[in-house]
């Protein structure tokens, strides 16, 4: 079996488990195991990723069960233990000294030295991480099947509970939605030239009629008036588009600010 997914990959899955679990920090590295999987070190911690859950990934078959799987393996630094911290430290010398071309051949001896070092230590390392993550894995079951059990009283399944990823992102669409605006007045200073960039963040969800609050405030900061626009135009996901707007100016203005206040899921009408 042969590992061909980098930094990339992992990022692409990173976003959507973060979905799941709002405390997964951002990547930082990772170390292929000796069973082609990844162990990931993030900013805040670690995650442990399966060959499986990337081709998956990849092929966008992933269920929201998967996702809050895989979410649940993140370990947080703050309850790593210093076995733990070794094990990554391990792995990524690892990862880089097969990288690493060879020396001069007067220090080969050391090399080999330093190479048999890094196995033992790197079979040690991967026997502690694949316990930590057992032992991990079966107290995230434990608090999963209390959960389920709670819930037996109810008659609808686990499956009409969980919103997808799409339909999260459609039920929030100011979530995912954000709106920066510059401007500068006409000749006669009756109208205002906007130009607002609007940028949809949504990992798989396009929207469309994306609806707007320009607000005009005073050099004080005092709100003189709003106004709300549509935009007519079709926002897919991970992506920024500009539009102009000639809108009206009034008296004491000196700045304006644009903000998102509603959108249409555009896939639900196709």
């Amino acid at each position: 079996m042969e590992a061909n997914y980098g930094e990339k990959e992992i990022i692409s899955l990173l976003k959507k488990v973060r979905i799941f679990n709002k405390e997964i920090g951002s990547f930082q590295s990772f170390a292929i195991t000796e069973n082609f999987d990844y162990a990931v070190k993030l900013s805040n911690g670690m995650i442990y990723f399966k060959l499986e859950d990337i081709q998956d990934d990849e092929r966008d078959s992933l269920t929201p069960e998967q996702l809050i799987a895989i979410a649940n393996r993140f370990v947080s630094s703050n309850s790593q233990t210093t076995s733990q911290e070794k094990t990554f430290s391990s792995l990524s010398i690892s990862s880089q000294q097969t990288k690493t071309p060879q020396k001069q051949s007067g220090i080969k001896k050391t090399i080999i030295i330093i190479s048999i070092v890094l196995i033992v230590v790197i079979v040690g390392g991967i026997t502690i991480f694949s316990k930590l993550y057992n032992s991990n894995d079966n107290s995230k079951q434990e608090i999963f099947e209390k959960y389920n059990t709670n819930d037996n009283s109810s008659e609808e399944s686990y499956e009409e509970k969980v919103m997808t990823i799409e339909e999260i992102e459609y039920s929030q669409p100011t979530n995912f939605l954000s709106a920066d605006a510059t401007y500068r007045e006409n000749f006669w200073g009756d109208k205002i030239k906007v130009k607002c960039s609007i940028t949809n963040n949504a990992t798989v969800a396009t929207y469309k009629d994306v609806m707007i609050r320009i607000t005009y405030y005073t050099k004080t900061g005092t709100e003189i008036t709003s106004e709300e626009h549509v935009i007519y135009e079709v926002f897919p996901p991970n992506s920024t588009k500009t539009v102009e707007l000639k809108i009206d100016n009034y008296a004491h203005v000196n700045s304006i600010d644009c903000e998102v206040i509603g959108a249409s899921p555009y896939e639900l009408d196709r």
